[in-house]
């Protein structure tokens, strides 16, 4: 284990991923075919499931900057992946308890590592919503993961299902991860659906999950949710996925098709997003930054997600970021971890540093 100086720089990676083994377990007992979701792939990722194998490459990298590598944890499968399961209050609410109960004992037994986000149930009832939301905060989590795509049955400007979560956020001032979940189902063209197992080339992810973000990022400006709960904070996975490069696009359609009203267009930029690009990306670090502003950028690499070449996410994430601001200090501090230290406050900074503090 990495020494442990309270004085040292925080490198927060704001978006990696942990799929604690309960909650494949649990999935496990209940998906139709017997299997978690993402079995096979999940396999391949020994960081993915192993906290010890997690920590000790950790240790590895911090060993390489002059500070100490965070992770914040985003919780892996989305129940939807399991429709037994997120069809179902009483199943989706106990899975939630499973998986939020692993992620916080990981944060327990290493509170200087690592930062907790909670799995919570948004298929079914407002009621359940908020039952495994007040849940993965009484276990001392630090927000919310939120999987966004097509198949929603809340599209986040539904303010009758969302309202008082959004409120919830606000007031205990906890963060959001959106993340999103079109699966491969979804076939790229109608005529795809005859004999075929949908969107192919993988385009159901690589950009299909970038539209999906930008969708939900847009129904939630759009929606009024930053006016009228102005204090809430949210991550948009992948730089925010199409935003900062299609909002002139959207006032002129807008105009062109009689849509005009309530400038919500600037409440866009009042999202956070991190790097998380699956490569070298210096030029959607700077567009980010542009489109965002320095405060709101936060490096996140996606990692352990890499599993074809292990490693690449950090590597090249770092390189993206640091290409990006030259010899601007002050932005790359920012970046790599101050953004975010003051995204989770101050109690949860301490706990990292080694003091007490709040939040696990």
């Amino acid at each position: 284990m990495a020494s442990l100086d309270p004085q040292s720089r925080l490198y927060i990676d704001c978006y990696t991923h942990y799929a604690p083994p309960t909650l494949l377990n649990y999935l496990s007992k209940h998906c139709a075919n017997g299997e978690a979701p993402f079995s096979g792939l999940f396999s391949k990722i020994p960081t993915l499931t192993s906290i010890d194998k997690r920590i000790s490459y950790m240790d590895k990298i911090s060993a390489k900057f002059q500070g100490r590598l965070v992770h914040v944890l985003v919780p892996l499968p989305w129940l939807q992946a399991c429709p037994v399961v997120s069809n179902s209050v009483p199943l989706s609410i106990e899975a939630c308890m499973v998986c939020n109960r692993a992620m916080a004992t990981v944060v327990s037994l290493h509170p200087t590592y690592f930062v907790g986000v909670g799995l919570i149930s948004t298929e079914l009832t407002t009621s359940a919503l908020m039952s495994t939301a007040l849940s993965a905060l009484s276990l001392g989590l630090s927000g919310f993961a939120v999987f966004v795509g097509p198949d929603m049955s809340h599209p986040m400007d539904d303010l009758n299902f969302w309202g008082e979560f959004y409120k919830l956020c606000e007031e205990r001032d906890v963060g959001i991860w959106l993340h999103p979940n079109r699966p491969q189902s979804h076939s790229d063209y109608k005529v795809d659906n005859k004999g075929s197992n949908g969107s192919k080339y993988a385009i159901w992810n690589s950009y299909g999950w970038i539209y999906d973000t930008s969708v939900a990022m847009v129904h939630i400006a759009g929606g009024g949710v930053f006016e009228r709960y102005p204090k809430i904070k949210i991550v948009g996975h992948h730089g925010g996925g199409m935003v900062k490069d299609f909002t002139d696009r959207f006032e002129v359609q807008r105009g062109n098709f009689g849509m005009k009203g309530r400038d919500w267009t600037s409440d866009l930029r009042l999202f956070y997003v991190d790097t998380a690009s699956f490569g070298y990306q210096p030029s959607g670090v700077t567009r980010s930054r542009e489109f965002f502003g320095e405060k709101r950028v936060c490096w996140g690499t996606d990692s352990p997600m890499d599993m074809e070449i292990p490693g690449l996410f950090h590597r090249e994430g770092v390189r993206s970021v640091e290409d990006a601001v030259g010899e601007d200090e002050e932005a790359r501090e920012r970046i790599m971890g101050r953004n975010m230290e003051e995204f989770l406050g101050g109690e949860i900074v301490k706990r990292l540093r080694g003091g007490r503090g709040g939040k696990l």
